[in-house]
């Protein structure tokens, strides 16, 4: 929607007894920036909620005096709001920024007390120069303000800079405090924007005990310096997210947020994990990537971040050490089968830019991919369109006349690895392939 778009809605709710109305905040700034609204924001002149929801159609959502009605408006989403104070200007003076404390009419008049139209140009975020401070009405604006700088590529302005920074260090305990949920809408807009960016604006801002503290406990475990000469686990993080982000930018059309989530959390689990080495006597993380599946599905469920995204960025987390192990063909019949094709090309993403954060070459990374690879044409060649097995666990049952159990599970993986070593390529091949071993395995089975 457009401009005039925006205007005609805005009659719309006048058609339909709304008083004065006005498109506000952010959907204001995105006209502004010649980008497309997700939704519309909208303040009226009505006292009742209710009166506005029956008006338009629409829910009340919250409780006075700050509550809402949801709705839509020519099949656009449309948030309603109330108009608190006695104008407009006074109801924009109590919003974050001045790119967001700006309103239109019905007409295409623009209202900006603050200077957002001067921000936008200037491509700068400053707070409302309100009598209450922003953060105080809601703490989790100091994420905001990150958000912002990585969704919309504006810088900080000083003084909003050096306001933000006192506020942070006099309330941690408070901003410790916030529900994982406020974070994670914040977060995972900034992040899915611009990966290493906002993790190192959370770090210059002294977010990351806050927003994100199993990151934070990264910092200072020391790792071998023949594995890891970049330094702690934080750094070697900080590494392998800017190599999962040139990963990503060469897909521009396809932003990976579980790429980048998994190269963030990783490596989660070394501060639990941390260890000497009984043998060498070095630090060691023996079991990080199972604490850090934990880890990372304890984050995102409080986050309430869509669950794909959740069990795709664990199964990273816990299976990210397996291409640089000692990869077979086997091996890759098995990874295929738990993780899938595509997240088993993101396992290998993943485990390219751990190793160029770790200032490896990789070599042997690539070479588990093209067994991988390997492994996949034949299955897929083998199992066609259709991606089933040659076999079922029925099947397995009716040719060896043998009862369900793990005999049946453990016959269908030597058959997927017979399929994907390319000794199998069809169904009758492998009927007398279970036939041939029916006979001479006898009691094995």
């Amino acid at each position: 929607m457009d401009m005039r778009n925006f205007k005609l809605l805005l009659r719309e709710l006048e058609d339909r007894g709304i008083g004065k109305s006005w498109l506000a905040g952010g959907a204001v700034r995105d006209l502004m920036l010649e980008r497309e609204p997700a939704d519309a924001d909208v303040v009226c002149g009505e006292r009742s909620a209710g009166e506005v929801a029956a008006k338009t159609g629409g829910a009340v959502v919250g409780k006075p005096p700050f509550c809402t009605v949801s709705t839509r408006i020519s099949g656009f989403p449309v948030e309603i709001s109330l108009l608190t104070g006695p104008s407009i200007e006074k109801d924009l003076e109590r919003r974050d920024f001045t790119v967001n404390a700006m309103a239109m009419d019905a007409e295409g008049a623009i209202v900006d007390p603050f200077g957002g139209a001067a921000d936008i140009r200037r491509r700068v975020l400053r707070l409302v120069p309100s009598p209450i401070l922003p953060y105080d009405a809601d703490p989790v604006r100091v994420v905001r303000l990150l958000r912002f700088a990585c969704t919309l590529g504006f810088a900080v302005a000083p003084e909003t800079e050096s306001v933000t920074k006192r506020f942070i260090s006099a309330r941690g305990a408070e901003l410790a405090g916030v529900p994982g949920e406020r974070y994670g809408k914040e977060f995972m807009k900034g992040f899915a924007a611009r990966p290493r960016l906002f993790l190192g604006l959370l770090e210059d801002f002294s977010l990351l005990p806050a927003v994100l503290p199993e990151i934070e406990a990264m910092r200072g475990v020391e790792q071998p310096f023949a594995f890891h000469p970049e330094g702690d686990v934080l750094k070697h993080t900080f590494r392998v997210l800017e190599e999962a982000e040139k990963t990503i930018g060469k897909r521009p059309e396809k932003r990976d947020i579980v790429l980048a989530l998994a190269a963030l959390l990783h490596d989660a689990g070394k501060p639990r994990a941390a260890g000497i080495h009984p043998k060498y006597g070095y630090a060691c993380f023996f079991g990080h990537e199972k604490v850090g599946e934990g880890i990372a599905l304890g984050l995102m469920n409080g986050w309430a971040v869509p669950g794909k995204i959740a069990s795709q960025t664990a199964a990273l987390v816990r299976h990210h050490m397996i291409p640089g192990g000692d990869f077979a063909k086997r091996t890759g019949v098995k990874l295929i089968r738990k993780l899938g094709p595509e997240l088993s090309d993101k396992l290998f993403d993943l485990a390219l830019c751990d190793a160029a954060g770790s200032m490896g070459d990789g070599k042997k990374i690539l070479a588990a991919r093209a067994l991988f690879d390997e492994v996949r044409d034949n299955l897929f060649r083998a199992e066609g369109v259709r991606r089933e097995r040659l076999l079922n666990g029925g099947d397995v049952m009716d040719i060896l006349n043998i009862p369900p159990g793990r005999a049946v599970g453990k016959i269908l993986e030597e058959l997927d690895i017979a399929v994907g070593t390319g000794e199998l390529r069809g169904r009758d091949e492998a009927v007398r392939w279970l036939r041939n071993r029916r006979e001479a395995a006898g009691l094995r089975l």
